[in-house]
């Protein structure tokens, strides 16, 4: 079973919509194997998902109404094989929290097919169902490529 978890600041809106769109690839193409989930390095702990981000995943086929924001914790990495963050900023406390992992943490926007492998993905500027869908735009293809690759490894 391989482990991924998404990082972002308050477990409600950007790592809630990576979670929620590679459960729906995996799910949608059949693949068992992986578990997904998130948490954040500020997590409005138990807080549901922003409107804004339930409404996004709606508009691409998928729901993330019933995530609940957590927070990330040493223990909890400790047991994940792939770490991804939106932003360098909160992939440098993940490492900080447990050096020993330190290769299994990366920006999930170094798998954005038309970006620079250092590129990061920015909260929406305010948390508007439109700012949203410009984000998720970002995260989508990001998702898409790493999806491609966990495929290959997995049916190897």
């Amino acid at each position: 079973m391989t482990k991924v978890l998404f990082v972002c600041t308050g477990n409600v809106c950007r790592s809630p919509l990576s979670e929620g769109y590679l459960k729906h690839l995996l799910s949608k193409n059949g693949l068992n194997g992986v578990d997904v989930s998130s948490a954040g390095i500020a997590a409005l702990v138990g807080a549901p998902p922003f409107e804004c981000a339930i409404e996004v995943a709606q508009k691409h086929g998928f729901d993330i109404s019933e995530h609940i924001a957590r927070q990330i914790t040493s223990p909890l990495i400790e047991e994940i094989d792939r770490i991804f963050c939106m932003e360098s900023w909160q992939m440098s406390i993940v490492k900080e929290m447990d050096p020993k992992r330190v290769g299994r943490v990366a920006l999930l926007g170094s798998f954005h097919p038309e970006k620079s492998p250092q590129f990061q993905i920015p909260d929406p500027s305010d948390f508007t169902t439109p700012e949203t869908l410009i984000t998720f735009d970002l995260i989508k293809p990001s998702i898409e490529a790493f999806f491609a690759s966990l495929t290959s490894e997995i049916t190897k």
